[in-house]
């Protein structure tokens, strides 16, 4: 085959045009737009190689970084008539391989990243949010690698695959517990996170009281199911509660119920934050009775469907961690489907009983409350972390007691029983000092050692309270605890508050 001709170009010449070969990613009005501010006459070099470098950028703002642009010998006719070439070489991608998958499907692993596609040029953008959703699976992470193909100008991909078995139990023995019940709580909780090989969750837990089941006995269960190739995750959850709680003030609350619910979550990531947007609706039904000091006793049953939206936002970094929560509860309608008749409307029709006003004063359906839970926790010396936390939450108006804001409890103001002091209103804060892990200095079975000290504070209030009711109460505790594992499963906490108010 005879060579091409080619010429050495002069300091100045024209350009008429200039074709672009091995672009299939541009289109070619896309090329046109780039290429055309170095088409004309009085050119130089230094004008063929900024079309170059402008292509180049257009591909590496779109994904493509892996594409090359260059200006190959001009063939002598073509530079004659002002015709310059410019060819791109995509680096399309080769054989894809996933590696070390023992527990997840590789078919999955490859559905998940649609960047990743033999013969296709490889969007490095495109590849890391995707990336950042497939890693969203608990139990597997996955990290592409990148080699020269055996193919000419392709790459090969390899997915490697770190995970481990997806089945998680955990029992757990605790004193956190409500007034006026036996101390002792054990909870049991089972998750699979890989049901049908598509990265679904399924999970489901019991809470009782061993020394009187009657006081406390939940189950509930959960289902997570993310869309894979979409941002979008499907929930349905419930829970199922029998109990018998002495309350304080001479009033027993004896009853069960159930509340089911679903969600849809919309996922937003980004190099730096995790942001995620819910909306569902939830399905509560409670019965109760409420016995009086004379042994009387009066029924308060409750059905109701509330509208929930949510929005999460996450900032990790080396050094810190920023987590907010926010909610928003919106009660729709009462379920009186089966409640007795008080009495008849103008038309004849049946009155229900208020359900919402029998289980509290001024209490009502087209309830709001809004819910923001903050947490952020900053490294601030070697092995020593400061961490401050935030819950509140606003209503509009005087709640149930399933939608009313607890303090009191681990979770809260630790000193005190938990939900010792419940309101419509409420903040909680939390300033907590973690040290140094001591577990370098003790045997190797004890994998954390780890005291810390905490400052509680949390306040309660009632909307439009009873005549002569107490509306509003503050608790407020310090104290230290210290967390550990040893043989790497088995984990305590142990923490002492000190109370600083007293609940009257």
């Amino acid at each position: 085959m005879a060579e091409q001709a080619t010429t050495a170009a002069p300091d100045k010449f024209t350009v008429d045009s200039i074709e672009v070969a091995g672009a299939t990613v541009l289109t070619a009005n896309e090329i046109e737009n780039i290429v055309y501010p170095f088409i004309g006459e009085g050119r130089t070099s230094a004008d063929v190689d900024a079309a170059r470098k402008a292509l180049q950028d257009a591909y590496a703002t779109r994904g493509f970084e892996a594409a090359v642009v260059d200006v190959p010998p001009q063939d002598e006719a073509h530079f004659a008539h002002g015709i310059i070439q410019i060819r791109v070489s995509e680096a399309p991608v080769g054989e894809v391989r996933v590696a070390g998958a023992k527990h997840h499907s590789a078919d999955t692993v490859l559905r998940q990243l649609p960047a990743v596609v033999p013969g296709k040029p490889v969007n490095l953008k495109d590849l890391q949010v995707q990336l950042a959703e497939a890693n969203r699976i608990p139990d597997r992470t996955v990290t592409p690698s990148f080699k020269p193909s055996k193919a000419e100008g392709a790459i090969d991909v390899e997915l490697k695959v770190k995970d481990s078995l997806p089945l998680h139990g955990s029992i757990e023995l605790s004193n956190d517990h409500s007034p006026n019940t036996h101390p002792l709580r054990l909870a049991a909780s089972l998750r699979y996170t890989n049901l049908w090989g598509a990265g679904h969750t399924v999970s489901g837990s019991y809470i009782v009281t061993p020394e009187a089941r009657s006081e406390t006995e939940v189950f509930s269960g959960s289902y997570n199911a993310p869309l894979l190739g979409t941002p979008w995750s499907l929930v349905v959850f419930g829970y199922k509660s029998n109990s018998n709680i002495a309350a304080l003030g001479g009033t027993q609350v004896l009853g069960n119920g159930y509340q089911v619910g679903a969600r849809a979550i919309y996922r937003l990531s980004g190099e730096k934050t995790d942001q995620s947007f819910s909306v569902g609706f939830d399905y509560k039904d409670f019965k109760e009775n409420l016995v009086l000091n004379d042994n009387s006793s009066i029924k308060s049953p409750i059905r109701y469907i509330p509208l929930v939206l949510g929005y999460s936002l996450s900032i990790p970094t080396d050094k810190s961690q920023f987590d907010l929560n926010l909610g928003g509860t919106l009660g729709l309608r009462v379920i009186k489907r089966g409640d007795p008749c008080v009495g008849k409307d103008a038309n004849g029709g049946c009155v229900f009983e208020d359900q919402f006003g029998i289980k509290g004063y001024l209490a009502r359906e087209n309830f709001a409350h809004l819910n923001v839970d903050l947490s952020y926790s900053q490294l601030i010396a070697d092995d020593v972390s400061l961490i401050v936390r935030f819950a509140g939450q606003y209503a509009d108006s005087h709640l149930v007691s399933n939608e009313q804001f607890s303090i009191g409890g681990g979770s809260s103001v630790r000193g005190y029983l938990q939900s010792e002091a419940v309101g419509d209103l409420g903040i909680a804060e939390t300033l907590q000092l973690d040290g140094p892990s001591l577990a370098d200095s003790l045997p190797d079975f004890v994998g954390e050692f780890r005291p810390y000290a905490f400052a509680d504070w949390g306040i309660v209030s009632t909307v439009d309270p009873l005549k002569d009711q107490q509306s509003r109460f503050g608790l407020a505790s310090v104290g230290g605890g210290l967390r550990v594992r040893v043989f790497k499963y088995f984990k305590g906490d142990v923490a002492v508050g000190v109370p600083l108010k007293t609940r009257s």
